[in-house]
């Protein structure tokens, strides 16, 4: 069907706001006569009475009320599409989702790198584990761990990841690197119920049986792997994204030189055509060639 003028809509949303010609053509900058010429043409084309007029004002009618409905929704979604352009072009802040691990043991240390080449930019963490809902206007991005097949976003790979088999190294002692595997096994060993675990890991590196189970504590997080291999508690098998700072400066040493790729990897994600936001782009690019090692050497 042939829908109504801009202008005729925009009048009638305006009556019916402020019931009465009079005060919407204030509030349009219009004439009371040019109001009215729109209602009626508007009137016409629907074939029905949109307004109860009186002396007093006017009034929706059944049919003014379901056009008022409609109007509203119209007028708002595109106060929040103008909105979200002037957003674009002019904000300056990101609020980025990530893991508690990630931010902790990667993010957080080169945040002042990020800040030193973008001063402009500010920078709000919003550390939760769950997948993000971008309906929700108030995240712009996330660096999620996962196939970047999440339908309807943008997605750009940041970091492959494989598994690492760590330890302090006051737990090793004297014994010499790498540690065979057999021999690995007769240390503490600690286990992560998200990623795979001891048992994939010792089949790869031959010195395991399929379906062996191995004891030892559980934890759901990196970052609890992490903490406790450098409490010297354990052994632990962890992604090496987030041990890189700890075995670079020591604090873990890499126990064997077996290690387990995974089919997931960590992605910078946000609304598709946020990606050209200005900031959004400086802060997906800054990442981008902070983990090249780890995309393009894993």
């Amino acid at each position: 069907m042939r829908l109504p003028s801009l202008r005729a809509i925009q009048a009638f949303d305006a009556v019916a706001r402020h019931s009465s010609f009079s005060r919407a053509a204030d509030a349009l900058a219009v004439t009371h006569g040019a109001v009215s010429r729109q209602i009626r043409g508007l009137e016409e084309q629907l074939g029905s009475t949109l307004f109860h007029r009186t002396a007093r004002g006017a009034g929706l009618t059944d049919d003014g009320r379901v056009l008022f409905r409609a109007s509203r929704e119209a007028f708002a979604a595109l106060e929040n599409g103008v909105a979200e352009l002037e957003r674009r072009k002019t904000d300056q802040t990101v609020t980025l989702s990530l893991t508690t691990s990630l931010a902790m043991k990667w993010l957080l240390p080169r945040l002042p790198d990020f800040r030193a080449r973008h001063p402009e930019i500010a920078i709000l963490l919003d550390t939760n584990d769950a997948p993000v809902d971008f309906t929700d206007k108030t995240v712009d991005a996330a660096l999620r761990f996962g196939k970047g097949d999440w339908k309807g976003l943008h997605a750009s790979l940041l970091a492959r990841e494989e598994l690492v088999a760590v330890a302090a190294p006051g737990l090793i002692g004297d014994r010499p690197l790498p540690i065979e595997p057999s021999a690995l096994t007769a240390l503490p060993l600690v286990h992560d119920d998200y990623n795979p675990g001891w048992e994939p890991w010792l089949e790869r590196a031959g010195g395991g049986a399929s379906g062996e189970t191995l004891p030892g504590d559980r934890y759901g997080d990196t970052g609890l792997l992490i903490a406790a291999a450098l409490d010297g508690q354990a052994v632990a098998l962890v992604r090496r994204l987030l041990a890189a700072d700890d075995l670079a400066a020591g604090r873990l040493v890499q126990v064997s030189d077996v290690t387990l790729p995974l089919e997931r990897a960590v992605y910078f994600v946000c609304r598709a055509g946020d990606e050209v936001r200005p900031a959004v782009a400086a802060l997906r690019d800054w990442l981008r060639a902070g983990l090249t090692p780890f995309r393009d050497n894993a």
